[in-house]
């Protein structure tokens, strides 16, 4: 079926139930709004704003819906899981290929492909860890050991258990370093996909899924992944990210390479693990979804 889905515009007023730190200093942020920075994330860019976590940076480029200073929110898109399907196996076909250079933006769309070397982008770019594993390589240390946990859930996405999947997911949540860790990011660019493209046997029990998720996700991990897990589960994140499903969405090459190495660039490795699991549930859509679309 086709998921035809709004903006999500308003994703950065929601609050997540029992999530709310504890609280540093307040700062004042316009007439009547108080930013209150996070205890133990004092240096970042996130605060909260009437108990809501928001992005305070000064990057007017940075394109989330959390960016309060210059407020931006996805265009409405509709899908088609087929389609989305051949866009993903283009997008890893070009991982291989892509030039680590900056040369990509160089090179006219028709040149493309016959301009790429053979080694390829996750030859070359630190923090793609989990692309690599996506591939068959080994994970980097320390992620190396979490190596069956990620297998257990690209199994359970080509069996399409439900249940198997969220029994995974939950074992990864909180699992990495950095702000966002590479296990939330994980399950992130699965539930982003799935918003977009759902499937069919799950429609009925997803939403109570993802709800154990989101509270699962309340104490696995720390208060700014969670919430920016909450987005991509309500099919709202980084405009790079949008940008590519909408590449995906018409098999467009050059779009998805542009928009590909532009979410690599997000964070040390939070656009490449996002990437890894939308292509991870992508990849493994059931043959029943995609066959029933007219």
């Amino acid at each position: 079926m086709t998921a035809a889905l709004p903006g999500f515009g308003s994703t950065p007023g929601r609050t997540r139930g029992g999530s709310t730190p504890s609280t540093g200093r307040a700062r004042s942020d316009g007439p009547g709004a108080t930013l209150v920075k996070i205890a133990g994330f004092e240096s970042t860019d996130y605060a909260l704003l009437r108990g809501t976590l928001v992005w305070i940076g000064d990057d007017p480029t940075l394109r989330h819906p959390r960016n309060l200073r210059s407020p931006w929110s996805p265009p409405p898109i509709a899908c088609d899981p087929q389609r989305l399907r051949a866009g993903a196996r283009a997008c890893l076909d070009l991982l291989h290929a892509m030039p680590a250079t900056g040369l990509l933006h160089a090179m006219p769309a028709t040149g493309l492909l016959h301009a790429m070397p053979a080694t390829g982008l996750l030859h070359a770019l630190p923090g793609t860890g989990l692309l690599h594993w996506l591939t068959g390589q080994p994970l980097p240390f320390p992620l190396n050991r979490a190596t069956p946990r990620f297998d257990a859930i690209r199994a359970a996405l080509e069996r399409n258990d439900l249940r198997a999947f969220e029994a995974g997911a939950r074992r990864i949540l909180g699992l990495g370093q950095g702000l966002t860790p590479s296990g939330d990011d994980f399950v992130g660019g699965i539930c982003f996909a799935l918003r977009y493209a759902p499937r069919d046997a799950w429609r009925a029990d997803l939403p109570a899924v993802l709800a154990r998720i989101r509270s699962c996700a309340a104490t696995a991990t720390n208060v700014i992944s969670a919430a920016l897990l909450d987005d991509l589960i309500d099919g709202a994140s980084y405009g790079a990210l949008h940008e590519l499903l909408a590449a995906l969405q018409g098999k467009m090459l050059a779009e998805i390479a542009h928009a590909t190495q532009a979410l690599l660039r997000v964070g040390a490795s939070s656009g490449a693990d996002m990437l890894a699991g939308l292509l991870a549930a992508l990849l493994t859509t059931p043959c029943s979804d995609i066959e029933a679309q007219p």
